[in-house]
């Protein structure tokens, strides 16, 4: 026996099915319309915003990372063996040139002294006796070269006395601060050991790597400026440029003399060090603009005299935290400020003045409906 279905199930069907179709009409036509808006947009312009430009004679300098190290240091060392009698030099103690910072026992130098200068005395008699003998004939004239010779030697004994006598008295070389001290009172030194440390901060050395690409920019004397990592700057010159490439990293050694007349403590720390290598012609740019072409290359977009754009690679002169400095771009350019990201190489475009846009942005702040360019341009920068 066959279950009749109810007519009203049969209603509710149909009506379902009807608003089914009806929805799915009004999608269709969005469907088929909107290629055609699509087509519209292509079909116009890309529009974009630029900025005239003009370059500006800057200083170029060429930015090297490297270290920090004394100017000079010094191990002063015993000269003979002896044994620490006086000590004056302690650590971090700050010195000038010839101060008394370390006294050894004099031992018996003192009486092998008085023994040299006697044996003196008594060459001296008996090169004055032979002189005598030989004017009367009585010497012979070997007889007096050797009564010379004698006197010779016993003066060069009282010299090399008078030398081990002084470097008992350990004194600084040049003003500086004694870094370390290796000996203590009473300690006995042979030749040769280190007794102190000293080095000389008043002027500091930076030592960088240049690449060989640049390295023909640099010269003996060119002026430079340190930046150190607490945010200080310390002035300086070039004073060496080596003759030959490292062969592993295919760079120059450079090194700066650093001024340090506040006696800073930076010796072993790095530094960012800045070398003046002459005046450039540079544009002044946001750091935005900037992009890489297709060999990697920072490059800028800007607009060529048939409004089409255009990219060239640029060098970075300068950097700061908001703008930057460019070498490579025409004297007068038009930058591509926005919509960049819209317009390909090449491309011809709609291209509107930045401050025109932004002064009819500010017109336009109270209506309702902006400007369809200018709310592109918007959309394009955010």
């Amino acid at each position: 026996m066959r279950t009749r279905i109810p007519t009203y199930w049969i209603s509710f069907g149909i009506i379902v099915a009807l608003a089914v179709w009806l929805m799915a009409g009004p999608v269709q036509t969005a469907q088929t319309e909107a290629p055609e808006a699509t087509k519209q947009e292509k079909g116009a312009p890309t529009k974009v915003a630029y900025k005239v430009a003009q370059a500006e004679t800057i200083k170029k300098a060429l930015e090297i990372q490297g270290q920090i190290d004394v100017w000079r240091e010094v191990n002063l060392q015993s000269r003979l063996g002896s044994t620490v009698e006086k000590v004056t030099a302690e650590r971090g103690r700050r010195v000038s040139e010839g101060d008394l910072l370390l006294t050894l026992s004099e031992e018996d130098l003192p009486a092998q002294m008085a023994q040299a200068k006697a044996q003196v005395d008594v060459a001296r008699s008996e090169l004055k006796a032979a002189k005598s003998l030989m004017q009367r004939g009585l010497q012979a004239e070997t007889e007096l070269k050797a009564k010379q010779a004698a006197l010779a030697s016993a003066e060069a004994a009282v010299a090399r006395l008078e030398q081990d006598l002084k470097h008992t008295r350990i004194h600084a070389p040049f003003a500086g601060v004694i870094e370390d001290r290796m000996v203590e009172l009473g300690q006995t030194v042979q030749e040769g050991v280190t007794l102190v440390r000293l080095i000389d901060d008043h002027k500091l050395k930076l030592m960088g790597q240049a690449p060989q690409q640049q390295v023909g920019l640099l010269s003996i004397g060119q002026p430079v400026t340190a930046h150190l990592l607490n945010g200080e700057t310390l002035t300086g010159s070039v004073t060496y440029i080596a003759a030959q490439a490292d062969p592993n990293t295919r760079s120059f050694t450079v090194e700066a003399e650093l001024d340090n007349p506040q006696r800073l403590r930076l010796a072993g720390s790095t530094a960012t060090l800045n070398i003046d290598v002459g005046d450039v012609l540079a544009h002044r740019i946001s750091a935005a603009l900037l992009s890489l072409d297709e060999k990697g290359r920072l490059s800028v977009e800007y607009l060529d005299a048939d409004q089409r754009v255009a990219r060239t690679p640029v060098e970075r002169i300068r950097a700061s935290n908001t703008e930057l400095w460019v070498s490579g771009l025409p004297e007068t350019v038009k930058l591509i400020t926005m919509g960049r990201g819209y317009a390909k190489l090449g491309e011809k475009v709609d291209a509107t003045p930045e401050e025109e846009l932004l002064k009819h942005d500010q017109d336009k702040d109270e209506e309702p409906d902006a400007d369809s360019a200018s709310l592109a341009m918007k959309q394009a920068v955010n």
